[in-house]
């Protein structure tokens, strides 16, 4: 069962930050694609964004880091998406973004983690 409307109001201004990493929602994704197109449909996704700047990119590692900046108040927050495989072979994908400023976010962080990965499972299927 979904969060009652106080549940989500509060979190909206006690929160500022998603991590796929922790308990709970949003969570990260595991696909049967190779890590190269995931990595390459994460990159396009990003750069189609039109407030997303892509500051670092690491193949290698398998760590992209971007910055957001919001629609409405213009503050940056930042994001940084993790693709690695896992034991079976599988592209695993998790993903964190953060206010830079503020107590809260207004949801802002949590759906744009939410947005990604709800982008990868329609474009890979998750695994």
């Amino acid at each position: 069962m979904g969060e009652t409307w106080k549940a989500t109001l509060r979190r909206w201004l006690t929160e500022n930050r998603a991590d796929t990493r922790g308990a709970g929602t949003p969570s990260g994704g595991r696909y049967a694609a190779s890590f190269a197109r995931v990595w390459d449909e994460i990159v396009a996704y990003a750069g189609g964004r039109p407030r997303w700047r892509i500051v670092h990119s690491d193949e290698t590692s398998g760590i992209l880091t971007l910055t957001c900046r919001s629609r409405v108040f213009r503050l940056v927050d930042d994001l940084t998406v993790w693709v690695s495989l896992d034991r079976e072979g599988f592209t695993r994908v998790e993903a964190r973004s953060r206010a830079r400023v503020g107590r809260g976010d207004l949801g802002v962080n949590r759906r744009r983690v939410e947005r990604l990965m709800a982008h990868l499972d329609a474009t890979f299927g998750q695994v």
